[in-house]
């Protein structure tokens, strides 16, 4: 069952709240960047327009807006967009995208 309030989507599957938005970014795969555009963020990962045939597990590194960069692994790619699961303590990236302005709400405590 899914709850959506204030463009913020809650799941019983999921332990934190993922945010719409609609941001640029950039992907980096250690060899190439490629420009995206981010549609959901949590602090644990992100949903990019993307469409690349990433390998699942492939390490990248993930800029939103103009924060630093975010170390991730390809979580899963289909029909032009990837996910990405944030591979950095989930304080620091709550930090670096509060610091955007993009501010993730989240349920349980984070670790």
């Amino acid at each position: 069952m899914t709850e959506r309030t204030a463009n913020v989507e809650v799941s019983e599957n999921r332990q934190f709240v993922r945010r719409h938005v609609l941001l640029k970014a950039l992907l980096d795969t250690g060899k190439y960047e490629f420009d995206c555009m981010a549609y959901d963020l949590s602090v644990k990962g992100a949903r990019l327009k993307l469409d690349l045939p990433l390998k699942t597990r492939c390490e990248v590194r993930v800029l939103v807006k103009q924060s630093s960069m975010i170390p991730a692994e390809v979580a899963w790619a289909k029909d032009g967009f990837i996910g990405v699961e944030f591979t950095m303590p989930v304080k620091e990236v709550k930090q670096l995208l509060d610091d955007l302005g993009v501010k993730l709400p989240h349920t349980g405590d984070i670790v």
